[in-house]
């Protein structure tokens, strides 16, 4: 039997399941194609090009960070390849081209939460849930930014499709590559324990498959946890560095609990998961639209409908009738969500109230909620008018994806004079100051922070007190006050940018 003879016999959820899932890759696709990388992208992907210049891992290179280079690399080896392969074509088609791997992983993270959501429920379930899915704006955000977060989203998902169809060895090997590409990854392992002690009562054999499961995840990501213990003192550097007393720099060592009480943690991750970038609102500053007001309070109406189907659907979870029969399905959605939960409480009191990135793995789980609520209201007498609303919902948070992403591309498009400069008149190896992850990304230079030890050995300083886009670039007055003290030289200075860069030797 051909595809074609395969899609018309599929049953009616499947086929309309693929036609979302083609209209999210072109979404996705679309807005990588005028995606300009920016933030922990800019040091994902300088890391990533590094290791295809040099065949080895940085460490302690200054690749836009003031600290050594820890993460787990399966993103960025899958970057470094793409990238190798079309350096071949030109230097210009390789930047282009690896900004395509987050899209390609999101693609498949969604074609696989529709096979486990399937396997675990009904066609139905399964294609509301990938309505769900592929229009949230976070879920379509991270398919699109430089990011590690849908690479590893994408090996737990497929930890998941393996466990459910028997495949444990291949389950462990997923859990192990979702781990290399983030830590994240290991708290899907008490969900994958509870599958595997409902499909396998007896005790020495849920026993010996967990064993099983464990040990070929700790084969596939020990080596880079063992790396980073030799080298940084630390196996998950620089997280619980208060334990292992690795090496110290910008640690997460210190907790602040009183994150989990400010009403703006949970607002900016309502906010993240509506397309805000990190929950973030102060970025509404940057936004120059006629009549803003009244589009805002339209969008947040817009997310408010969107979210309605998820709340019915915890209240009526348990009245649903579309249930599996064959799965525990309520255990398995609150085993996937809980652990994730207890690492979003971590982040908060460790990393800040931004991070609303952290629960993606919990996506399709919430998908299948929202997938029961969607049911249930379109089985009522307003449920057509309902879709409807749903239908103009969803489009209006596809266009501020595309209107969020053109604002910020001709944002960084303001300042390619600047870049192109550098690039065209400075040395390939020459070195510049500058606190920055994307300064360095885009001038293609290697830059190292402020440190009068550090003024001796490098070329040139990038000021600009007023590149929002990356703040942490913008210097202290003490540390301004020192640069333009010395009285170098300035080679380049550019009004409408507010760039200035000096020549230091």
């Amino acid at each position: 039997m051909n595809p074609a003879q395969k899609f018309k016999k599929a049953d009616k959820y499947t086929r309309y399941s693929i036609y979302i899932i083609i209209l999210f890759s072109l979404i996705v696709l679309s807005l990588a194609s005028i995606y300009h990388v920016s933030g922990d992208g800019c040091w994902h992907i300088q890391s990533s090009k590094f290791i295809a210049e040099n065949h080895k891992f940085p460490l302690f290179e200054p690749l836009g960070r003031d600290e050594p280079f820890w993460s787990p690399p399966l993103y960025h080896i899958t970057v470094a390849v793409v990238y190798s392969i079309f350096n071949y074509i030109s230097h210009n088609a390789a930047n282009f081209a690896i900004k395509f791997v987050s899209p390609i992983f999101g693609i498949l993270t969604l074609i696989f939460s529709f096979l486990v959501i399937k396997k675990l429920t009904n066609p139905k379930i399964a294609f509301y849930s990938v309505i769900f899915l592929a229009f949230t704006p976070l879920f379509i955000d991270y398919s699109v930014l430089s990011y590690v977060e849908n690479a590893m989203m994408f090996f737990v998902i497929l930890s998941i499709y393996f466990l459910i169809n028997g495949r444990i060895a291949l389950s462990g090997i997923s859990v192990g590559l979702s781990v290399l590409a983030k830590y994240n990854g290991s708290f899907i392992v008490p969900l994958l324990l509870f599958i595997l002690y409902k499909k396998y009562g007896n005790k020495r054999v849920f026993l010996k498959n967990s064993l099983t499961l464990i040990a070929l995840l700790l084969l596939v990501a020990s080596p880079w946890l063992i790396r980073n213990w030799i080298l940084l003192g630390n196996p998950v550097w620089p997280f619980i560095n208060f334990i292992f007393h690795g090496f110290e720099s910008k640690s997460y060592s210190q907790a602040n609990f009183q994150n989990l009480i400010r009403p703006d943690l949970y607002v900016s991750t309502y906010l993240g998961i509506f397309g805000v970038p990190d929950g973030n609102y102060t970025v509404f500053s940057f936004a120059n639209i006629p009549h803003f007001n009244i589009l805002i309070t339209l969008w947040l109406l817009g997310t408010v409908i969107f979210i309605i189907p998820f709340v019915v659907g915890i209240l009526k979870f348990n009245k649903n009738k579309d249930k599996s029969k064959n799965y525990d399905i309520k255990n398995i959605l609150l085993i996937w969500i809980l652990p994730y939960l207890v690492l979003f409480i971590i982040y908060a009191a460790n990393v800040g109230i931004l991070i609303s990135r952290i629960i993606i793995p919990i996506f399709p789980a919430l998908a299948i909620f929202w997938a029961f609520g969607f049911n249930y209201l379109n089985n009522k007498s307003f449920g057509k008018l309902f879709s409807i609303f749903l239908v103009f919902v969803i489009i209006g948070l596809v266009s501020s994806e595309y209107i969020k992403t053109v604002i910020a591309s001709d944002s960084w498009n303001k300042y390619n004079p600047d870049f192109e400069w550098v690039k065209s008149n400075t040395d390939a190896d020459a070195v510049f100051i500058a606190h920055s992850q994307c300064v360095p990304y885009n001038i293609e230079r290697t830059s190292i922070y402020f440190g009068k030890d550090n003024i001796k050995n490098v070329n040139y300083i990038w000021v600009n007190q007023n590149f929002n886009l990356d703040k942490r670039s913008i210097f202290d007055a003490k540390t301004l006050r020192f640069i333009q003290s010395q009285n170098y030289d300035i080679q380049y200075s550019n009004k409408d940018t507010e760039t200035v860069i000096y020549r230091v030797k």
